[in-house]
């Protein structure tokens, strides 16, 4: 429960933008003020989205926009960090600072009010070490001796030692770094990719997202430069990436603002030394490197290829037009565009086909016009599979 607890305390928390500025300005939540009444708890803050304006905060009370420092929760209780959780740590740790004293107040979690603090004095004497990626194994537990003195008259020493994280068998997959002139800080790939199908969208639905999650945790969006915004904030606030990076991304913001598609993210990527072409190739289904082939082949994801016979059917005595194919269950019709119809419509919505299956089923549709019979059967079946 106590973990659970720490996670959900460090949690984001949802704001709703300004709406009364065009674009909408994103707004960070106001902090608590209280002191909490569990230990674990003290010191941590709700993070907040980088792509955020930093000074800008919305107060529930008001609903307003409150400037940083115009009132007492725009900053974290006691000055406290508050924001993106900080970038993983290189693979050499830097020499460790010099062992440190600090006074913590404790609060009294048996009685409604508020105790008279105790002082507690922590004093930690970190090791400097080196970790090196490749071996696999833990750096050597670090012991914390904690010296206790309630009333000043009986002082009690507690030794712990903290435990080293589990190994894990496998690291999460990063993309490749790209070969850039610029200096990314910790960070070694800012560039955005746009596709179909990114976090569950329809395969119909091109959006844009960072290519490394794991370095730039900014969701898709259908608007790109929501994304590029979070990038480079967080090549300046976790990544550290020097002033000229971060300029040089800002003015690229600035300069594909009315540029769209995959042609977006190639001129953003350039900006930053970064070649991409998805203005030809956009991603793969999901991210990734996509393909000539996924840019202009016809998916009909959960649907067969859908086909239109012209025959007896249903126990009628004269012919008419039917639906065939794994998700098009239709009654047969003597009009022949009521199944066409039908089917693309069924294309664009349960199917969950791509753009090129659904363009195709459209121009299906058109072929069949002023044809008859059989030849409107075969018109339509010819053009809906013309790229697949």
């Amino acid at each position: 429960m106590v973990a659970l607890a720490v996670k959900l305390r460090q949690c984001e928390k949802n704001t709703p933008p300004d709406f009364t500025t065009n674009p909408p300005t994103l707004r960070n939540s106001v902090f608590c003020q209280k002191q909490p009444r569990n230990q674990q708890l003290v010191g941590l803050n709700q993070a907040q989205d980088p792509a955020n304006d930093p000074d800008l905060f919305f107060d529930p009370v008001t609903k307003a926009t409150v400037r940083k420092g115009a009132q007492a929760n725009t900053s974290p209780l006691g000055g406290g960090g508050g924001g993106v959780a900080a970038p993983v740590a290189s693979s050499t740790v830097a020499a460790a600072p010099a062992a440190t004293t600090t006074p913590v107040a404790v609060v009294d979690d048996n009685t409604a009010s508020c105790a008279p603090p105790v002082t507690v004095t922590v004093t930690s004497t970190p090791a400097a070490a080196t970790i090196a990626d490749t071996t696999g194994t833990c750096a050597p537990p670090t012991t914390v001796t904690v010296t206790v003195d309630a009333d000043g008259t009986d002082p009690k020493e507690v030794s712990t030692t903290a435990a080293p994280p589990a190994a894990t068998s496998q690291a999460a997959a990063t993309p490749a770094a790209p070969s850039s002139a610029l200096d990314f800080g910790s960070c070694t790939n800012p560039a955005v990719e746009f596709g179909p199908a990114f976090e569950g969208r329809k395969l119909s639905e091109n959006s844009f997202q960072p290519q490394n999650k794991n370095e730039f945790p900014q969701a898709s969006a259908l608007n790109g430069q929501i994304v590029l915004n979070a990038i480079c904030n967080i090549l300046n606030d976790r990544c550290k990436a020097p002033a000229a990076t971060v300029a040089a991304c800002k003015a690229a913001v600035t300069a594909v603002a009315n540029v769209v598609g995959g042609a977006k993210a190639d001129q953003f990527n350039a900006a930053l030394g970064i070649a991409s072409d998805f203005a030809n190739v956009p991603a793969a289904p999901g991210g990734g490197p996509g393909s000539a082939a996924l840019a202009s082949t016809a998916n009909f994801n959960k649907c067969d290829v859908p086909t239109i016979e012209f025959g007896i059917f249903d126990g009628r005595t004269e012919n008419s037009f039917a639906p065939s194919g794994n998700g098009f269950v239709h009654g047969s019709a003597l009009n022949g565009n009521i199944i066409t119809q039908f089917i693309c419509d069924r294309v664009k919505s349960d199917c969950n086909a791509n753009t090129v299956a659904i363009n195709d089923c459209t121009a299906a549709i058109a072929a069949t016009q002023g044809k008859t019979g059989q030849a409107f059967a075969d018109a339509f079946n010819t053009a809906v599979a013309q790229n697949v």
